[in-house]
């Protein structure tokens, strides 16, 4: 998985990687020993089929455009991890639907894009047992010009108790931005053992500014190096 961290700076570790390069599956770099991968037209669904000792890892990288949904099915017991890491240079409608159906599953997040056009990004997280934990933490780079819109809900249905939810939003804008919405939500049907929703808009400090500038960097590069902070 070398080539993934040079590329494009995403850390594997022991799993079974399901890999999409601009949207794209990778059979090459992918392991797909109990899991199965249908594409359609934009549609790709992932699906555990049973427990394994190593845990899914779903790598989605490189450059999208238009519209791209992305189903995740995990009905087994254990943690499967996706890891996003896009660019859209032209209007992009990204929607993820997460479904852990297994008792004790779990699934953890990570999703970061830069957005240099317009973007909709919709995350929608069931939980449909007991004891089932959803983590997602979302960063965007608005670029200026750009349009932003974040939607990301999490819903524990009845009778699933005990289940944890953590869904977070945040982006660092430039000042000449179009326009950004986020709306993170929690719709809780039984009581959760945690449910957790957060929206925030990243911005250096000034006590990083100085810290950078004492240290020699110019504009240009205190605005690259909290950019770098920020994404990675």
């Amino acid at each position: 998985m070398k080539y993934l961290w040079e590329k494009f700076n995403i850390k594997t570790f022991p799993a079974r990687p399901a890999v999409f390069v601009d949207g794209v599956f990778d059979s090459e770099l992918s392991d797909m020993e109990n899991t199965k991968i249908q594409t359609s037209g934009d549609t790709v669904e992932i699906t555990v089929l049973k427990p394994d000792d190593l845990p899914v890892h779903i790598i989605y990288v490189g450059e999208i455009a238009g519209d791209k949904k992305i189903i995740i099915r995990n009905p087994v017991r254990g943690a499967l991890y996706f890891s996003v890491k896009l660019k859209n240079k032209s209007p992009a409608f990204l929607r993820f639907f997460i479904e852990n159906a297994g008792k004790y599953s779990e699934t953890r997040g990570d999703i970061v894009i830069q957005n240099e056009s317009d973007l909709t990004l919709n995350i929608t997280a069931d939980h449909l047992a007991e004891n089932t934990g959803i983590f997602v933490k979302t960063r965007v780079l608005a670029h200026g010009g750009s349009a932003t819109d974040l939607y990301a809900a999490a819903n524990v249905l009845a009778d699933c108790r005990n289940c944890e939810s953590d869904i977070g939003l945040s982006a660092m804008c430039a000042p000449d931005i179009k326009s950004i919405k986020m709306s993170p939500n929690q719709k809780i049907a039984s009581v959760p053992e945690l449910a957790e929703h957060s929206a925030s808009i990243y911005k250096g400090t000034k006590p990083q500014i100085e810290f950078l500038a004492i240290a020699g960097l110019s504009l240009g590069q205190i605005k690259q190096t909290l950019q770098d902070a920020f994404l990675n």
